[in-house]
């Protein structure tokens, strides 16, 4: 295999989006059989174009790899399909908080352990197949990246907040991303998915930040604000949530 077939071919894989692959999708794309495709896999390899993640599964570094490997939205969102960025990775990324995580959080709709991979973490938070959608397709750094966008990641955030450096840092990065969030794609967003607590939790930060809460679905039963912190503190009724949270925790540092 020439060097001039493998960037052809490394080209042909980009224009298809195939920025990561398995053996079988690489085959087929181009025709091959097995053993052909094993041979241009390691030759691929070889060539420093794709490095492999697991067994059979690949992704595209293409002419560049320095550059991607030292992207890991990029890849976090490509370790994977279906995926997308969200949760403490997708709050720095959107600017809502200064605290960069080391680990990268990656929502899909499978179940797969936390990875290591070419010397960073990756961890994979399952959801349900209704709730796998508020995402799009942008470029990060030249790469193309796979992002919740702003409403669903203050709703991942909330949902899964142990996933997004606990429910106070949740809070915060709320307040700080209210004025670029849509308040009828936030309220819609609630509506599919469907879940009381989550509906709790919002209308009351919404109510505590000064912001309209109409059309919010509200728990049957009391809730924590902070599903990991036992219970406590203030009950508020109408949202049936105990604020086992100090509320000066709730909003950035110097905000009154």
């Amino acid at each position: 295999m020439k060097q001039n077939n493998i960037i052809a071919i490394t080209q042909t894989l980009q224009q298809h989006g195939l920025f990561s692959f398995t053996s079988r999708m690489l085959a087929d794309l181009l025709g091959l059989k097995k053993v052909q495709t094993s041979q241009l896999l390691n030759r691929m390899e070889g060539a420093g174009v794709i490095r492999k993640i697991e067994r059979g599964s690949y992704l595209l570094l293409g002419l560049a790899p320095e550059h991607v490997l030292s992207n890991p939205l990029y890849i976090g969102c490509n370790l994977l399909i279906p995926a997308y960025v969200s949760f403490w990775s997708a709050l720095h990324y959107h600017g809502f908080t200064e605290q960069a995580p080391r680990t990268t959080f990656v929502a899909t709709t499978r179940r797969k352990p936390s990875l290591e991979f070419n010397g960073m973490r990756f961890q994979f938070i399952s959801m349900q197949p209704k709730a796998f959608f508020g995402y799009r397709r942008e470029e990060h750094a030249g790469l193309p990246v796979v992002v919740a966008d702003e409403e669903k990641t203050i709703l991942d955030s909330l949902m899964f907040s142990e996933y997004a450096g606990g429910m106070a840092e949740v809070a915060k990065s709320f307040f700080r991303a209210l004025e670029r969030l849509n308040q009828e794609t936030l309220i819609e967003y609630t509506e599919v998915l469907g879940s009381p607590s989550l509906g709790s939790r919002l209308g009351y930060l919404l109510e505590y930040f000064g912001k309209p809460t109409d059309g919010i679905i509200v728990s049957k039963g009391p809730i924590n604000l902070d599903p990991q912190r036992p219970r406590g503190g203030s009950y508020q009724s109408r949202w049936r949530v105990y604020v086992n949270i100090p509320r000066e925790d709730l909003i950035p540092e110097g905000i009154v």
